[in-house]
């Protein structure tokens, strides 16, 4: 069976992976507001002060912190600035081969800014689950090998710009969560019940490795039970510990997730969906949708094609 933080990864489509460099002198502030954006930041030189609501971190070379969801944050220089910030989202969506260039003087922090795009309804479970950001110290002021590899290996591919340009760049943006991700998971404490236990839980992690794999299977929670080697009873009160809710609701919701996004993304026709899903007919299916999302499968679908073209997506 795949691991289940390779599934979850699977699961959040992470896509149009983007990054640039800040050089930032004297006295400089930056803000940075994409929602259903992972947005990363490395201290490359220098020091920086990073803002997230109410929580404050001090980065030094080396350190690196991650926005899962991209929601509003700002990064200033030691001395304040934080409310005289320039307000570079915009620059995501743009190419660019040279620094933005922040502030005059003296050099007092390069950093290098990545984001990229996840899907928000199948990204829910884990995203919902993490805190507004993760902070990754670097070890003796030293960047993580795995990204001065990765910035290496960065800097090539931009220079070069072969094809697969944009797939290459992708594929670096899932590397760099996941190791973000790994760490942090790491490091929770073991009394810490929450979804991102059960990643370190290896007969919950099986059970919702085959969930999230294979959604359609008829799952029951004696089945899910053996396949944790557990008792139904320990399974059932351990499942709702950890994940806060029964092993059964579990499964409808994901369900749901993975057919919305399959309404969304495909052409397939909605009684393929739902039997991929698990429901016997369409209409089964169509109430228990209805339930989650309000709307008829067929209903959502037209409504989320007509917002994409809103977006021009």
């Amino acid at each position: 069976m795949q691991d289940f933080l390779s599934i979850i990864f699977d699961d959040l489509h992470l896509t149009d992976a983007e990054y640039f460099f800040v050089s930032a002198s004297d006295a400089w502030a930056f803000g940075v507001n994409l929602p259903n954006r992972s947005i990363f930041h490395a201290v490359l030189q220098g020091e920086a002060i990073v803002a997230v609501g109410d929580e404050r971190f001090h980065l030094c070379a080396g350190d690196l912190l991650i926005v899962p969801t991209g929601s509003a944050h700002s990064l200033h220089a030691l001395g304040g600035m934080e409310n005289t910030q320039v307000d570079i989202s915009e620059q995501f969506g743009r190419s660019r081969e040279t620094p933005i260039c922040l502030g005059q003087g003296d050099l007092s922090a390069f950093i290098l800014t990545a984001g990229c795009r996840f899907d928000a309804e199948l990204g829910q479970p884990l995203m919902s689950a993490l805190p507004s950001a993760i902070p990754i110290l670097g070890v003796q002021k030293s960047t993580p090998e795995w990204l001065r590899i990765g910035i290496e290996f960065l800097l090539q591919e931009t220079r070069e710009r072969r094809p697969g340009h944009q797939s290459i760049l992708n594929r670096l943006g899932d590397i760099w969560f996941v190791e973000v991700l790994r760490t942090y998971i790491e490091s929770l404490p073991e009394g810490n019940d929450s979804w991102l236990r059960a990643l370190k839980d290896p007969a919950l992690a099986l059970v919702l490795s085959a969930i999230h794999k294979f959604p359609g299977r008829p799952w029951t929670v004696p089945a899910l039970a053996q396949m944790a080697c557990l008792s139904r009873s320990a399974f059932a009160d351990r499942f709702q510990k950890i994940m806060g809710k029964p092993p059964l609701t579990y499964v409808s919701e994901h369900r749901m997730r993975v057919a919305a996004w399959q309404l969304r993304h495909t052409g397939q026709p909605i009684c393929h969906i739902g039997d991929a899903v698990g429901y016997a007919s369409e209409t089964a299916f169509g109430q228990a949708f209805k339930r989650s999302y309000g709307l008829a499968p067929s209903r959502y679908r037209e409504q989320m094609r007509q917002l994409a073209a809103c977006n021009g997506d």
